[in-house]
């Protein structure tokens, strides 16, 4: 027996009970999702040293979102993408040897991979972006935005940290659990579980990180095992890079600051932090949100970034 699809499919089942009666999933959104995701194929741009896979749909303003760690496009909720979609043009990318994103390199720090987003934009031809990054793609579109300020419009920060000394880590307990992450998937399913999410939210979300998820057709599977190492090193870099830090608090395009002031894998004050640093940022934060919030508050997050976009 696959103990994996038995235990979604038990998890799905009690938690369809739980929130049949309640499901915000407007009846748009899944007909865009339904109608779009499902046909998405791959694209790809060459480097110097590899290739960029990213997935594009919707039509506007283009706005480019960058995964956190240890993820790739999948992580997205598909509920939050087309809301996204529905008013502007989405380029999702897959970060740096994750899925079909090959580039030749040991190790690599944040600019390395703002650089390869930075190619993207060119390559692709996007006429200044909007920026979103959650969690380690938040640090690399904060990167981003301090070595080409002028390739993008605005930028999107969702639970994520300043570089350098300034930024204030997870527990011991929280770190353990993230250095410990399973590759396989049932381990790492149970393990974001617990990490993502508010006690009360973890059986509604058991339901929706799986049926909820930006799922493309040909989607290369992450191997999560064989790019942890490189991650870790390059949010131990960041967490030291207190020159960047500084050009961070420089920046002038605008920055809305999305937080879940109930996150554990990056503690809610880095958000303050963050807002603090950048004076004319805006703060939005959700009393009960988790690090994945985007599955917690999927339409009112979306709604939050269209109207940051159109007043600025």
């Amino acid at each position: 027996m696959n103990y994996f699809y038995f235990f979604i499919r038990t998890f799905c089942f009690y938690s369809i009970l739980q929130i049949s009666a309640c499901s915000t999933y407007n009846q748009a959104t899944h007909q865009y999702v339904t109608e779009n995701f499902s046909k998405l194929s791959p694209h790809y741009v060459p480097t110097q040293q590899g290739q960029i896979e990213y997935y594009i749909s919707g039509s506007g303003t283009p706005i480019l979102l960058i995964p956190g760690y240890a993820t790739d496009v999948s992580s997205w909720n598909s509920e939050f993408l087309a809301a996204l979609a529905q008013h502007h043009q989405i380029i999702i990318p897959n970060n740096r040897n994750v899925g079909g994103s090959h580039i030749l390199s040991a190790s690599y720090q944040t600019e390395d991979l703002a650089n390869d987003t930075y190619q993207l934009i060119q390559k692709v031809r996007l006429k200044k972006p909007t920026v979103i990054g959650i969690s380690m793609g938040g640090m690399i579109a904060q990167q981003l935005a301090v070595l080409h300020p002028n390739a993008l419009s605005h930028l999107i920060l969702i639970n994520t940290s300043i570089a350098g000394k300034h930024a204030v880590q997870p527990t011991p307990a929280v770190q353990k659990k993230l250095l410990g992450l399973s590759k396989y998937k049932l381990g790492f399913y149970v393990s974001a579980i617990d990490l993502f999410f508010p006690p009360s939210w973890k059986m509604q979300m058991s339901y929706s990180l799986i049926v909820n998820r930006f799922k493309p057709q040909h989607l290369t599977e992450i191997d999560p095992g064989s790019i942890m190492p490189q991650q870790q090193h390059l949010i131990r870099h960041w967490l030291d890079d207190n020159a960047t830090a500084k050009k961070i608090s420089e920046l002038h395009m605008p920055v809305l600051i999305l937080n879940g002031q109930s996150d554990i894998v990056i503690p809610p004050v880095n958000s303050v932090i963050l807002a603090n640093a950048i004076h004319h940022a805006q703060l939005i934060r959700w009393k009960d949100g988790g690090h994945a919030m985007i599955y917690q508050y999927p339409q009112e997050m979306a709604n939050n970034i269209n109207d940051f976009i159109t007043a600025n």
